[in-house]
């Protein structure tokens, strides 16, 4: 009888050690399961942040371009117009051209991160860089397109600022492929990766120009009017999705 009781016992026990291994089984995943849902909505919530450093900082740049010439209208605030479009005229051309490269950085910057679901390492750099290039270039601009006696030091400045966003924005497009942080269709092919490092090499080009024909200036940035016809030609077998993802 005893011998009864006591295997009775023993397996009541086993059926008891069974149960609760079957729920520290069942506990386990859904505890990891939590734990990469909260990683990830820290990560979401780290890349919206600096999605709004980042347009914060451009329109701050912009805001600097503006700034100048209202101080300078108020200086002619009691002469003719026209008298005040005549003396500012290169610094509104300066403000003007300053106002498209940053609008156009941004939308590059946009189009980027229109379908990008999580941050990965080296992404906060990455886009530090590309606004440095930002928020400096109204300081050259002015420098350069605005002075009538600008050197060809002032004019290669202007270059490389726009160097350092084209190259701060690469770097980041490659951060976000390698780290698989697109939504699922949307990431950029990676086969035509390269091709987006076109427009860098041509303004490394047109830096080398400004530098040896200091004539040349700024204009030496026409050279990227190539950029266009020559990713056309390397995109020609893209399908119709892959033109979708092209970031320009």
């Amino acid at each position: 009888m005893v011998d009864v009781r006591r295997q009775s016992w023993r397996a009541r026990a086993v059926r008891r050690g069974s149960r609760h291994a079957s729920g520290r089984q069942s506990v386990e995943p859904r505890s990891s399961g939590s734990a990469e849902r909260g990683e990830k909505r820290d990560s979401a919530r780290d890349l919206g942040r600096l999605v709004t450093f980042a347009d914060a900082v451009v329109a701050i740049a912009i805001t600097l371009i503006v700034l100048p010439l209202v101080e300078s209208a108020r200086e002619h605030a009691t002469e003719p117009a026209i008298d005040y479009l005549r003396s500012d005229a290169l610094n509104i051309v300066a403000a003007a051209l300053s106002f498209i490269v940053i609008a156009t950085f941004w939308k590059q910057h946009h189009r980027l991160y229109k379908h990008v679901e999580v941050a990965t390492r080296g992404l906060v750099n990455a886009n530090l860089l590309w606004l440095a290039g930002i928020i400096f270039l109204p300081v050259p601009s002015v420098l350069t397109l605005g002075n009538p006696d600008a050197d060809a030091l002032g004019s290669a400045i202007y270059v490389f600022t726009i160097l350092v966003s084209q190259v701060g924005v690469r770097i980041q497009e490659l951060l976000l492929v390698r780290g698989d942080c697109f939504e699922p269709g949307f990431a950029p092919a990676p086969r035509y990766l390269w091709a987006r490092w076109i427009t860098v090499a041509l303004t490394v080009v047109a830096l080398g120009l400004t530098i040896a024909f200091p004539n040349l200036g700024p204009f030496s940035l026409l050279v990227l009017l190539f950029s266009r016809p020559l990713n056309a030609a390397v995109r020609r077998g893209q399908t119709a999705v892959e033109r979708e993802r092209r970031i320009l």
